[in-house]
C-alpha cells in the first residue's frame, strides 16, 4: 500500500496517512491549542512508539509546525511547535488537496471500533482533525465526511486522526 506523499524536496518527504487510523478527541478539556491539546501529546508519544518500527522511527524527522491561523476566525492558534507526528493545518489541508473529494478519507476498522462516527452516507468516509483553532478556543479544525471543512468541539471523541510525518528520503 502506498502513502500519500504532499510534498518532497528530494531528501525528505511529507506524508500522510492514506485512512484515519484511530479516533480520539482533539483535547479533554475545554479551551486549548495545537500545542497544548492532549491528541498531540499522544501522537508524539503512544502513537509514536508503538505504531512506527525502529528502523521507521530513525526515519522520521522532528518537523517545525506552524501555528497557522484558520482563515475563517481570528482564534488565537497558539505557538509553533516541534514535532515528529502532527496533523495538517486548514491552510495546509486546503494547499495539500485541492478540492472536497481529494480531503475525503476512509476510517480504519480500528477508528470505527474506537468510536469514530462512519461511515456515513453508504460511503467509506469519516471526519478527520486538523490541528487549527475553530471558531472560539474550545473548538478545533476538522474535515467533514464531504470533505468541506468546519470546525466542532476539541472534546468530542467521534472524529478520526489522520497523521502526518516528514521522513528522511535516503
Amino acid at each position: 500500500m502506498t502513502v500519500p506523499i504532499l510534498e518532497s524536496d528530494g531528501e525528505t518527504a511529507l506524508l500522510i496517512s492514506r485512512y484515519a487510523l484511530d479516533c480520539k478527541p482533539y483535547n479533554k478539556n475545554k479551551d486549548t491549542t495545537w500545542e497544548t491539546c492532549t491528541l498531540r501529546g499522544w501522537l508524539n508519544d503512544e502513537f509514536f512508539n508503538k505504531a512506527f518500527s525502529a528502523d521507521e522511527k530513525k526515519s522520521i524527522l522532528q518537523s517545525d509546525v506552524s501555528a497557522d491561523k484558520n482563515p475563517e476566525y481570528n482564534v488565537n492558534p497558539g505557538n509553533a511547535t516541534k514535532d515528529k507526528v502532527f496533523l495538517l493545518s486548514v491552510v495546509e489541508a486546503n494547499k495539500y488537496f485541492k478540492s472536497n473529494d481529494a480531503r475525503m478519507c476512509a476510517p480504519t476498522d480500528y477508528a470505527i471500533q474506537r468510536g469514530e462516527w462512519g461511515p456515513y452516507e453508504s460511503r467509506n468516509v469519516c471526519r478527520w482533525w486538523l490541528r487549527s483553532p475553530g471558531c472560539i478556543s474550545n473548538c478545533a479544525a476538522y474535515v467533514y465526511t464531504d470533505g468541506s471543512i468546519y470546525n466542532y468541539y476539541v472534546y468530542i471523541s467521534g472524529y478520526a486522526v489522520r497523521p502526518c510525518v516528514r521522513v528522511r528520503l535516503f
